[in-house]
């Protein structure tokens, strides 16, 4: 088994391809906190104008949605302590409730109903993934891609992702669509 790679720049989308969007990938497109990495930005964000072009599907699960709602917290918890000089601070009993907290839970409330529009929402089929194989993955790679991994090869997706680790790892059959460069 070895993982397939695939150039972003030099990739079309056609209607028939089938892709999953790796949590980093929506943080590059959605998060404004980032403001990071405007070439890889613009990478993912014509990719993901190419694949509505062509009328190719995307899907994301809750998982992801999780991951980008705790990400974009923590980016905001961190400049917010900055902002505030309280270095100190604790995310749960300093940050969580705060009008900054809740001004940040609606700019992500905001962000996932843009996610959501660009995709088809799936469950995750925990009831039909082959968890010895998801373990096996964990060995390498950190549990929530390891999971994807699965999911992916259970539904033929395409992983489109800015993490080596799907890169670096070989242990599958997937697609991986990124910035090879």
């Amino acid at each position: 088994m070895a993982a397939k790679k695939i150039d972003i720049t030099k990739y079309s989308p056609k209607s028939s391809d089938i892709f999953f969007f790796d949590n980093n990938v929506w943080m590059y497109l959605f998060c404004p906190l980032g403001n990071y990495e405007f070439k890889r930005q613009k990478h993912y964000s014509v990719f993901l104008q190419d694949i509505q072009a062509s009328r190719g599907s995307i899907f994301i699960n809750s998982m992801v949605l999780s991951e980008f709602a705790n990400r974009y917290l923590r980016m905001d918890f961190e400049q917010w302590k900055k902002k505030t000089n309280n270095y100190s601070a604790e995310y749960k009993k300093n940050f969580v409730g705060s009008s900054r907290y809740l001004e940040t839970v609606e700019e992500i409330k905001s962000q996932i109903n843009q996610i959501i529009r660009c995709c088809l929402k799936t469950s995750d089929d925990f009831n039909a993934i082959n968890l010895n194989n998801v373990f096996q993955h964990f060995k390498y790679i950190d549990f929530n891609d390891s999971y994807y991994i699965e999911l992916a090869t259970r539904s033929n997706w395409k992983i489109v992702s800015d993490d080596h680790d799907f890169l670096n790892y070989q242990n599958h059959n997937i697609e991986i669509v990124a910035i090879l460069n």
